[in-house]
């Protein structure tokens, strides 16, 4: 005799399946848009990630955003609205430099009305192919991007 399943205990499971699911996606989110970095880091470490950061920074972001990240590159003109100034997200977000937004921002691309212009390309997938040996998800591109940026905040 097989259970029967009544439409009370269809729509018990089918809650249940959405909570579920609201939790991965939740859980997912908040892994996007973590600070980005590991714990503990060295000085030399994060002095590394600033050194790596500095040249893709210069390759894949200062067309738009200047080579001091103060939103004045050749291609700025072209933009409307203009690129940031990076070098002010830290005053801009309550002198908290926002790793996580501007590691989420770099890899996806612009998802956030606050960042402006949708003509920012997603680097994410383009860091991927970089090195996919050492770096197949393009993380570690990431997270120097992210470093160098933090080097460039105002202080």
């Amino acid at each position: 005799m097989r259970p029967t399943i009544t439409p009370s205990r269809g729509y018990e499971r089918l809650a249940i399946l959405r909570v579920a699911l609201l939790g991965v996606t939740l859980l997912t989110i908040l892994d996007i848009v973590r600070p980005q970095g590991k714990t503990g880091q060295t000085s030399s470490t994060t002095q590394a990630g600033v050194a790596s950061g500095t040249g893709t920074f210069l390759k894949y972001c200062a067309s738009c955003h200047g080579t001091d990240g103060k939103g004045n590159g050749p291609a700025a003109i072209a933009l409307n609205p203009q690129p940031p100034d990076l070098t002010t997200l830290a005053h801009r977000h309550n002198g908290k430099y926002p790793a996580g937004y501007v590691g989420a921002l770099v890899k996806f691309g612009r998802s956030l009305a606050a960042h402006g212009s949708e003509d920012m390309p997603v680097w994410g997938l383009r860091f991927r192919e970089l090195d996919p040996i050492h770096d197949p998800t393009g993380q570690q591109h990431v997270d120097d991007v992210v470093s160098y940026i933090r080097s460039l905040q105002a202080k």
